[in-house]
Order: structure tokens, then C-alpha cells, then sequence
């Protein structure tokens, strides 16, 4: 089976002032094309620890990708390190610096010698354009194996995968040949991941040989991630085609979608579906449910808008909360919660409204209502109700668990499933 590793280089990494994303995008790109990621590994802007892990891997895999330091300052010393572990010299490639001079160009920018730099390359690579800045990368074959040098900022990395290195890593991922790998996810909402497991039961008696089922949970809902290792993608898509429709016997009420499919998407394309829309009141969730809706494009075809309503006077003024039932219950409460969601509904003339109250925390709560404490209310054209959660201490996590909450509670009211 065909292995990657991915290096990240840069002291940012290390130090953790920059989170390295380019490795879970690269990863996901790799296995789509058939590699196994079997090492993740980061170091420092120094020759001598590049080197290291450079040498290190090439004995362990049959690709390795880089990420940071082809830029033109100081501290971008691995062009360097791959031309000593190359054993190939530098030397300015010719097309590498029309490329920089056309793109400084077209920026209305001067070419520093500095800049030209980015021109030097060891002799034994390949060039791959950068089209959205000025380090090319870099693609290298020898001896039955390969290396692919990217810059670090995100958007240069993928543009150049994208637009010419993804060739490069097919090519050489069909010269490789031997078992592959294929992948597919369920994407579940509304139950958690240890009911899940029990519908599931023992996923070796259940998948077709071969076949391995991985749980990944989030605020959000539990991912069921297949994979199968196959001697052919016909194979490998055959063998997840029968693996899914024996997971959806028996937990098909709670998937959502598949792949990349979100709570929010699945949500909204049931509303598109029906011709139905939504408005939100927001207090603790500060804009979170609204922002998750309008993340997908064409939303406006059933998201209406809504209201933060932050402060009890901004839930009097804009959406009519009684000053007595505030004084009477207090904000968080399953009333409030359900006039939020009503008034917001008939404020905005939307088919549902959802209205949300709570303590995010890490102050503010009480014995009876303590932080993590979340009432969520949901008016239809026929009822409000409302619904009480508690999630825990932790702010940031309270906030995005109450607007998985809310649009799970949605979701199951579209799609006709029992309450939980």
C-alpha cells in the first residue's frame, strides 16, 4: 500500500502561534487519490532537523509532502535542505523566474533580488506554478519514490495541488500500483455515539469483509467514516456501496447526509425541498445559528434573518418578551424561550421560528440554573414548544452544542422522526 508522510515546517507550527490545517487537507487529498497518511510531523525553520526527518521517512514511505519555507526570507531554509538531501545544486530555473516576473508584473510590483531567490532550485526538481503568490512548488521522483515541496500558506498550497501537483500524485499513484484505499462517511445527527454503536451492534458481524467502520463524534453528531482497502477502485466503491446500505437498514432515521454534508445544510435542503423558511432570536448563541445557516450558499431561499437579543431590554424592545415574565421566570427559562421563538416567527412571517436562552458561562449561573443551562424554543404554524439542555461549563462549546441542538430538533420535526 502506497504511504505518505507530511512534513510542516516553520517554528510557528512548533510553538503553536499557527495551527497547521495544511495537513488535515492534504491528508484528505491523499487518500482520495489512494495514499495511506501514516506519519504527521512538524518541525522548526532549522536545515539540520529538516534533513533529519527527510532522511528519516524516505526509508519508510513512497511519498513525502512538504509544507513552508520556500519563501524568500531568512528563516525559508528548505529549498536548501532538499538540495542537500538531494544531493542536487541550486541553480536559478529560467521559467520559475518568468513566472516571477510576470506575476510581479501583473501586481504592479518591484522584483527584489530577494524575491528572485524563490527562482533557485535544486537541479533534479520540477517546478510547479504558484498562482496565487511567488514560491513555486517543488515535485521530485527518484528511485521508485517522490517528494513534493508546498509552500506554507494555505491558499498558494492548495492552488498549486489543485492546479497542477494533483497530476503529478495520480501519475504516480497509478505507477505504483498494489491495493488502494477508498473512503465513505454517514453523517448522523441526533443520537449519541454509544446508542448509535448498539443499533450498529458488532460492526465485523454486520460489514462486508474488509470493510472498517470509525466513529467520529462532534457537537454536531457522529460521522461514521467506511474504509476498505481494495485491489481496484470498482472494488473499493462496491464493497462501501454494500457496507452502507447495511448501515442504513438499520440507523437510516438519524443519517443526515454523506461526505462533507452538514447539520445546517441538511437542515436547510429540507426547507428549500418544502418551501419553507426560518427566522432565529439569538441571546446566549450570539449570532452562531444564524451564521451557520447563512455558511451555505443559497440560504436566503429559506433563511428570513433574525435577532440578537443579548440583553433582557433587547428582548422587550424587538421581540415583545413581557417585562413582567422576565422579572416572573428570568431569561432563561422554557417561557421565554418559546415567546422568542413565536414572536420571531411572526415578526419575520417565517414557517418556523427558533428562539435560544442560556447561560454560556463561566459565570452567571445558579443551583437551579446552572452554567451550560439552555432553553430552546421552536414555534410552527400550530404549536411552540420548548426544550431544556444542559451542556457544561465550557463557554465555547455550550454556544455551538446549543445551535447543534437546535437544528437537530428542526431536522427531526421536517423529516416526521419521533422526539428523542
Amino acid at each position: 500500500m502506497a504511504q505518505v508522510a507530511l512534513i510542516g515546517i516553520g517554528d510557528e507550527l512548533c510553538i503553536g502561534t499557527v495551527v497547521n490545517t495544511n495537513a488535515a487537507w492534504l491528508a484528505q487529498r491523499c487518500t482520495e487519490l489512494g495514499f495511506w497518511p501514516v506519519r504527521h510531523v512538524v518541525v522548526g525553520d532549522r536545515t539540520e532537523e529538516i534533513l533529519e526527518e527527510l532522511r528519516r521517512l524516505w526509508e519508510r514511505v513512497e511519498l513525502i509532502i512538504t509544507t513552508g519555507g520556500l519563501g524568500p526570507t531568512h528563516d525559508d531554509v528548505t529549498v536548501a535542505a532538499l538540495a542537500e538531501f538531494l544531493g542536487s545544486p541550486l541553480h536559478e530555473h529560467p521559467t520559475v523566474r518568468k513566472w516571477l516576473e510576470e506575476t510581479s508584473q501583473q501586481r504592479g510590483q518591484h522584483l527584489s533580488e530577494r524575491a528572485l531567490r524563490q527562482a533557485l532550485l535544486p537541479e533534479a526538481a520540477l517546478p510547479l506554478r504558484n498562482p496565487v503568490g511567488y514560491a513555486p512548488g517543488i515535485w521530485v521522483e527518484r528511485d521508485g519514490k517522490a517528494l513534493l515541496a508546498l509552500p506554507g500558506v494555505p491558499a498558494e498550497m492548495r492552488a498549486i495541488v489543485d492546479m497542477s501537483a494533483i497530476e503529478h500524485l495520480r501519475a504516480f499513484r497509478e505507477r505504483l500500483g498494489g491495493r488502494i484505499l477508498r473512503f465513505h462517511t454517514l453523517v448522523t445527527a441526533g443520537i449519541a455515539e454509544a446508542r448509535l454503536a448498539d443499533l450498529i451492534g458488532e460492526p465485523t458481524a454486520l460489514l462486508p469483509d474488509g470493510v472498517e467502520l470509525a466513529f467520529l463524534p462532534s457537537f454536531w453528531g457522529v460521522r461514521l467514516r467506511l474504509s476498505v482497502s481494495a485491489r481496484s477502485a470498482a472494488e473499493g466503491e462496491h464493497l462501501l456501496a454494500e457496507a452502507r446500505q447495511r448501515l442504513l437498514q438499520r440507523i437510516g432515521p438519524y443519517v443526515i447526509g454523506e461526505g462533507e454534508t452538514s447539520l445546517a445544510q441538511a437542515v436547510g435542503e429540507l426547507l428549500r425541498q418544502r418551501k419553507e423558511t426560518l427566522a432565529v432570536a439569538e441571546s446566549c448563541t450570539g449570532g452562531l445559528l444564524g451564521a451557520s445557516l447563512t455558511d451555505i450558499p443559497g440560504s436566503s431561499d429559506y433563511f428570513l434573518g433574525g435577532h440578537i437579543v443579548y440583553s433582557n431590554a433587547a428582548k422587550v424592545a424587538l421581540l415583545g418578551v413581557p417585562d413582567e415574565l422576565l422579572q416572573r421566570v428570568g431569561a432563561v427559562s422554557a417561557e421565554v424561550a418559546e415567546v422568542l421563538a413565536a414572536n420571531v416567527r411572526r415578526a419575520f412571517g417565517a414557517t418556523y421560528g427558533i428562539g435560544i436562552t442560556g447561560i454560556a458561562g463561566p459565570g452567571g449561573g445558579t443551583p437551579s440554573k446552572p452554567v451550560g443551562t439552555v432553553w430552546i424554543g421552536l414555534a410552527t404554524p400550530e404549536t411552540v414548544q420548548a426544550q431544556r439542555f444542559h451542556f457544561g461549563a465550557e463557554r465555547t462549546s455550550n454556544r455551538q452544542r446549543a445551535v447543534a441542538a437546535a437544528l437537530t430538533w428542526l431536522y427531526r420535526l421536517l423529516k416526521g422522526l419521533p422526539e428523542l
